[in-house]
């Protein structure tokens, strides 16, 4: 029976050898079938974001007026200025000294001077010179009191009272009243006033100073208690003293040349308290400082009620679509945050472009927003603005129509297909793709025009040794981020074909050879492939592996510190918290199972994370991954599990704290587990041989650098995605990184 399976098997190989040849002989050219191909290109689109609110608070000397972010500027600033004071300011009266009055029971009891109120005042406290000598005993007291005209004294009329406070060294003392003392236009009177002082107590003597000649204030009294009553004492010779007080009254702008800083220049307040001003003042900042200038360095206070007007630029995503015979959909994509206050969105968008619509949480919403096809704006009211829509702008353009020159449409096997281009405007990107004659991507180039030049674009597809035969299409696309267009051209592939008879009878006999020999070999086919397979998953896992792990952090079991741990993903979390969390929960499984310590590991799936804790020794290792990691990264853990412990197991067991000597697991970490596949990638040529795969790869981080301006790239960007994962090629890109051809950017 086995025999006769073989015989059969070689008749029905023989007949299809036979059948195939016959076939090849009357083959017929197959044409590309398609209805044109599309190509989505990706673009930013700059809008405008404006906003114009109405606020009110008190200030102080200043105004910082908040805005959504430092990018915003004002276009617009109507402030309105009310209930203008003055803030709290220290007046001086008499500064100067040359002497001295006491105050002491055995002689004068008290002094005062005349204190002059020429506009409504608030009086907060008061600063006198002086100095006491020896232990006081009985109280004493600083005093504000009524005037008594007729006798140019102090009256009975005290409007505020408080023990004095001075020392022994002659100095500016501050009295500063519990209560604020209200001052009408007037005279009044600053007393020390000492009448309770005793003779067989209190041998305390009170100095406070005054200035004997040269005073500018001639017109002030001083007055002395005696004890029965107070008499002047003297008129243009001041006892010294400071008003801590505030003017009660509203001012006008004008009145004290108030003005504004904005944007390093001064504008003054009008009479009326209304500035506006319509300029663009570029912010760089949340709150936008404006200082506030008056003609006495004391304080401002004031309301202020203002208008702001402000605008910022939005950089949106979007992107074009352009197809062979039809017109070019264009995208945006805005991702819109509402701020307080009318909130709108304008966008200019290009001359060329038609159709627009607007569409909120993808309901047209067209008739809701303003379309002005004649000034080419798009308007978004604040009415329709809501926190949390998600917003699109869609347009149409014409395909704009590019230059090709096509010497030669006829090619043959290894020929140089060859044509030329040359662009609408510049700078643009430039798409090429060939489509071959079953309709499949044969080629694909791309490039950005930046610089503007007369001379047409070359492009180039060298044929290799047996294509299909038929015809081949081209599409040329064009963009910038207002237009695009596209182009096709095709051309007719031949393949020369002369079969000798001899050729065909040698065909025959290999044929007969091979598949003798083809039954031999089918088992050993069959383990080719299954060993081939094994080793396409063991790489795929691999990467796919290092891809998943998302932290790695090291415990010291004794103390369950982190002594060491690496973040492998875009966001950090509390490494400290987690495993104090499954330490928790491996105390909690051995109290309750009884189970022993040394074999304890923890598996845990929490939302899109798996999280695996294992012990080895004195210390844990614990991964957090976004899958199920392989059987063979479980090993590589175990690998490195062992060389930790021969490395760094001694420092392990003596650990003090220090986290410093356990750097180096890094490099551990690298070799065993290849996270440099997820790594920014730098290219160091080395002085090694390379194969010709090895050399296209690097060629092609190059190209990719150069072409997003970077000096790094990631492995993920040098697989293809339209072939799917390629063994070889994740092979390939392991041994660049062996040969330190691809080294992480540090």
């Amino acid at each position: 029976m086995q025999k006769f399976n073989k015989t059969r098997y070689l008749i029905i190989v023989l007949l299809a050898s036979f059948f195939i040849l016959v076939l090849f002989q009357k083959i017929i050219p197959s044409y590309a079938q398609s209805d044109g191909e599309t190509l989505t290109v990706p673009s930013k689109f700059n809008l405008i974001k404006s906003s114009d609110y109405y606020n009110s608070n008190k200030s102080i000397s200043s105004i910082y007026l908040p805005l959504p972010s430092a990018s915003w500027n004002i276009t617009n600033l109507e402030l309105n200025f009310s209930d203008i004071k003055l803030g709290k300011e220290i007046k001086v009266i008499e500064n100067e000294s040359n002497s001295f009055k006491t105050i002491t029971s055995k002689g004068d009891l008290g002094y005062g001077v005349q204190i002059n109120i020429t506009e409504p005042t608030i009086l907060f406290g008061v600063y006198i010179k002086g100095f006491i000598a020896g232990r006081p005993v009985d109280p004493v007291y600083v005093q504000v009191r009524g005037y008594d005209i007729p006798s140019d004294t102090p009256n009975n009329v005290i409007l505020g009272s408080m023990d004095i406070n001075i020392s022994d060294v002659p100095d500016w003392y501050l009295h500063t009243f519990e209560n604020e003392i209200p001052l009408s236009v007037g005279q009044y009177y600053l007393v020390v006033n000492g009448s309770e002082l005793t003779v067989a107590f209190d041998k305390s003597v009170y100095a406070w100073f005054y200035n004997d000649s040269g005073s500018i204030h001639e017109n002030l009294y001083t007055s002395k208690y005696d004890g029965s009553s107070w008499q002047v004492d003297a008129k243009g010779k001041p006892l010294l003293y400071k008003l801590v007080q505030r003017v009660d009254r509203s001012f006008n702008p004008q009145e004290i040349n108030m003005t504004a800083q904005i944007d390093g220049d001064l504008y003054p307040v009008p009479g009326t308290g209304n500035l506006t001003i319509s300029q663009n003042i570029v912010t760089n900042s949340k709150f936008y400082h404006i200082p506030i200038h008056i003609n006495r360095p004391i304080s401002l206070v004031f309301n202020l009620s203002y208008r702001v007007k402000a605008k910022n630029l939005m950089i949106s995503d979007g992107y074009v679509s352009i197809k062979e015979n039809l017109a070019n959909n264009w995208t945006i994509n805005l991702n819109i945050k509402r701020y307080q206050g009318n909130y709108s969105i304008k966008f200019n968008y290009p001359k060329n472009w038609y159709d627009p619509i607007v569409k909120r949480n993808s309901i047209d919403i067209s008739s809701l927003v303003e379309i002005d096809d004649i000034n080419k704006l798009i308007f978004i009211p604040n009415n329709t603005i809501f926190n949390g829509d998600q917003w699109e702008i869609q347009a149409n353009s014409q395909n704009k129509a590019l230059s090709l020159y096509v010497p030669e449409t006829k090619f043959e096997s290894e020929q140089n297909l060859q044509f030329s281009v040359l662009p609408p405007i510049y700078p643009g990107n430039l798409t090429y793709i060939l489509f071959n004659s079953l309709g499949f991507e044969e080629y694909e180039e791309n490039m950005e025009i930046e610089e503007i030049t007369t001379e047409e674009i070359v492009l180039s597809y060298t044929l290799p040794s047996n294509p299909n035969e038929g015809t081949y299409k081209a599409y040329i696309f064009w963009n910038n981020n207002t237009a695009a267009g596209v182009e096709t051209q095709e051309f007719e592939i031949t393949v020369p074909f002369v079969l000798d008879p001899m050729i065909i009878v040698i065909i025959i006999a290999a044929i007969v050879v091979v598949a003798l020999a083809s039954f031999t070999t089918y088992k050993l086919v069959k383990r080719t492939k299954r060993i081939h397979e094994e080793y396409r998953q063991k790489i795929y896992n691999k990467y796919m592996d290092v891809l998943n792990l998302d932290y790695f952090i090291i415990i010291e079991k004794k103390t369950g510190l982190n002594i060491y741990e690496q973040v492998l993903a875009s966001k950090t979390i509390d490494a400290s918290l987690i495993t104090g969390f499954l330490d928790a929960i491996r105390t909690f499984g051995i109290e309750l199972t009884g189970a022993n310590e040394q074999s304890q590991a923890i598996k845990l799936e929490y939302q899109d994370s798996k999280i695996i804790m294992s012990e080895y020794k004195n210390f844990r290792i614990m991964l957090i991954m976004k899958e199920h990691p392989s059987q063979a990264f479980l090993e590589s853990i175990k690998a490195l599990s062992y060389d930790i412990d021969n490395k760094y197991g001694e420092n392990i067991a003596k650990f003090d704290g220090n986290i410093s000597k356990f750097i180096g697991i890094k490099e551990l970490l690298d070799q065993h587990l290849v996270t440099s596949l997820i790594y920014p990638l730098k290219v160091e040529p080395q002085d090694i041989k390379i194969t010709s795969d090895e050399k296209s790869f690097i060629n092609r981080a190059l190209n990719l650098m150069k072409k997003r301006n970077t000096d790094y790239f990631f492995v993920s960007y040098l697989l293809s995605t339209k072939k799917g994962f390629q063994a070889k090629d994740a092979e390939t890109i392991l041994n660049l990184i062996n040969k330190k051809i691809f080294q992480p950017k540090i």
